[in-house]
């Protein structure tokens, strides 16, 4: 059965969004990238996340919630721009089989 690619991507936005408000976190996610290739669908996404305090359940939460879809890879990295509020920006990539 092919993935449904543009349910997955609407799920992963919705669940974006609903973690980081949860944390009442400004940022919100507007849109969800996909690679295609040979037997598998990367979906990519990332959040900002201005209150470094929640980071660390934030990336719990992301982790915990968005495993389910399949092979999950999440990152972060401290942003210190230099006109504008610093920010932790976390990716995650997630592989989908396309059997």
């Amino acid at each position: 059965m092919p993935i449904d690619k543009e349910r997955i991507k609407q799920e992963l936005l919705d669940e974006s969004n609903d973690i980081l408000n949860e944390w009442n976190e400004p940022y919100v996610v507007d849109g969800i990238s996909v690679m295609n290739a040979q037997g598998k669908m990367t979906f990519l996404g990332s959040l900002r996340v201005f209150d470094e305090r929640n980071a660390p359940s934030i990336i719990r939460e992301v982790k915990s919630r968005l495993s389910k879809y399949g092979k999950l890879t999440v990152r972060d990295e401290r942003i210190i721009p230099c006109c504008s509020a610093r920010y932790t920006h976390i990716s995650f990539n997630i592989v989908v089989d396309n059997a």
